[in-house]
């Protein structure tokens, strides 16, 4: 029952407004011809400090900066990293919303250090990224892309998706069948047993949407609909059942 809940719920819900509409407010088109401001001293050190002592706002600012940095740099691919955050069902403004209500002053702080810090960063070049005891954590844009929706818990990732084989970027964000797999079939947990059966099991039932897919409308383009859907349930749910309990 709960696995007929998530794909209801991957069908549904695969509209992107949140996280294209902080796109839309902090992403540009063409190299700034001048730096944002960055925020004031005190606002910029506790946002760091943030950075340092919590994973899940470090996730979430560093996805904004490199979604940002991307936009500008690859603007030909515009929107991709946002687009498929959320067929990948990612947390994504989850951790930094939860800041701003515990502190609304570092809403604005926030918007500007990270804008700040992607006007500042050249293309090409690795995003810095503080960690605890003074160290820091450099990650290449590009590779995190590469290895996307993963790298948003595993930012220094190198080896791309399993499940999703030579697939690009592109290719997975404009796949609706990702909104189901990842709904059924989310990311998260360090269990590398897990990891490796959950990845086998996302290119199973990606399989079994688009052969759904394929038999209703004649091709994988296009969005879902619930006659969709409710053709594939039966093999889904079965697909999910068959990992070990643990693992669902």
């Amino acid at each position: 029952m709960r696995a007929r809940w998530f794909i209801a719920a991957g069908l549904l819900g695969m509209g992107a407004a949140l996280v294209i509409g902080w796109q839309h407010r902090a992403a540009r088109s063409a190299p700034p011809t001048a730096a944002f401001p960055a925020p004031a001293a005190d606002a910029g050190r506790r946002i760091e400090r943030r950075l340092v002592e919590d994973i899940a706002f470090r996730n979430d600012m560093l996805f904004l900066l490199a979604a940002t940095l991307r936009d500008r740099c690859q603007p030909q691919q515009v929107g991709l990293l946002a687009r498929m955050a959320n067929r990948a069902s990612l947390p994504v403004l989850g951790a930094v919303s939860a800041v701003t209500e515990r502190e609304p002053a570092l809403d604005r702080p926030i918007y500007q250090y990270i804008q700040h810090r992607a006007d500042a960063t050249q293309c090409g070049q690795p995003l810095q990224m503080p960690l605890a005891g003074g160290r820091s954590m450099a990650v290449d844009i590009e590779q995190y892309a590469r290895t996307f929706p993963d790298s948003y818990f595993d930012p220094q990732r190198s080896s791309e998706p399993r499940d999703f084989g030579s697939q690009s970027l592109q290719q997975r964000a404009g796949n609706a069948c990702n909104s189901v797999v990842y709904a059924v079939l989310p990311l998260g947990g360090t269990d590398w047993r897990c990891s490796s059966l959950r990845a086998s099991a996302r290119s199973r039932v990606r399989g079994l949407c688009e052969a759904e897919l394929r038999r209703q409308h004649g091709g994988i383009g296009g969005e879902l609909d619930m006659a969709v859907g409710q053709g594939m349930q039966g093999a889904v749910v079965a697909a999910i059942a068959a990992l070990p309990q643990d693992c669902r």
